[in-house]
């Protein structure tokens, strides 16, 4: 089983890039035409999917479905530092009946008070997800905090490793996860990472540069329980930026973000 998500979920990162909801509508459906345009020429069309929201993705994730193409719907809050639902009845998911519910969550260790009321939303989701049958993937970023920040100058390399072991051990008695959505990390970290994890995990691009997540990429290759990516703002980020600026029509954008996407499969499939 191999997954390669297209995310373009994100919401309030949009509203400051378009002046309305109509143009961010239109800049998801560009995003949507060209993961059609690797989906339609992609042999394997199984192994690919979006992730996508309703608020601006609603006519993305219908005609998704009729394309049979993987849905995951975000279901938190955008933006929130602490885990909010954005569906205040969990049941309307039913209506929408995606391939995976997902979730992100901001949890460094350090925050005992505000991750005691993360886990209880976790809870909440879990039970609502165990009960309807759907799967769940987890995106876990683990931020430095200020006492992070006060023992290194390099988070990323010194702490956020260990740091995400911890969040993964208090998290997963909480919560059925069937994907994990997880930072990227050097090869000797992930085999220790996929020790703690049963289900699958896919690593995300964190808007980072093409050439730090094709690093993050190569260092996950064949490792137990990892099946691919999550890739959203580095594959579509400046063209669509361009776009907003018009700088890049439409189908020149549509063109340019497909060969983004297609150049971290092609990489993924090697």
């Amino acid at each position: 089983m191999k997954l390669y998500i297209l995310a373009f979920d994100h919401r309030s990162s949009f509203s400051s890039l378009f002046k309305n909801k109509n143009e961010i509508k239109k800049a998801k459906q560009i995003i949507f035409s060209s993961f059609l345009k690797v989906f339609n020429e992609y042999k394997h069309k199984e192994n690919l999917a979006l992730l996508i929201d309703e608020e601006y993705g609603e006519k993305v994730i219908k005609e998704a479905k009729q394309n049979n193409i993987k849905i995951c719907l975000p279901i938190e809050k955008s933006g929130k530092n602490i885990l909010e639902l954005e569906y205040k009845d969990l049941n309307e998911i039913k209506k929408i009946n995606p391939d995976y519910v997902k979730i992100l969550i901001r949890y460094n260790p350090l925050n005992i008070e505000a991750n005691k009321k993360q886990i209880s939303v976790l809870k909440k989701i879990n039970d609502f997800c165990l009960k309807n049958n759907f799967k769940i993937l987890l995106e876990l970023l683990v931020p430095p905090e200020k006492e992070d920040l006060l023992l290194t100058k390099n988070y990323d390399e010194d702490l956020r490793f260990q740091k995400t072991k911890q969040a993964i051990i208090e998290i997963k008695d909480h919560i059925k996860v069937d994907l994990w959505k997880l930072e990227g990390f050097k090869k000797n970290e992930w085999k220790e990472i996929t020790k703690l994890i049963n289900s699958k995990i896919v690593f995300l691009g964190r808007g980072a540069e093409k050439e730090k997540v094709k690093e993050w990429l190569i260092e996950s290759k064949n490792i137990k329980n990892i099946i691919g990516f999550a890739i959203g703002r580095t594959i579509f980020l400046e063209p669509i930026k361009e776009y907003s600026k018009k700088l890049l029509n439409k189908e020149k954008t549509i063109q340019k973000i497909a060969e983004n996407f297609k150049y971290f499969i092609d990489l993924a499939d090697k």
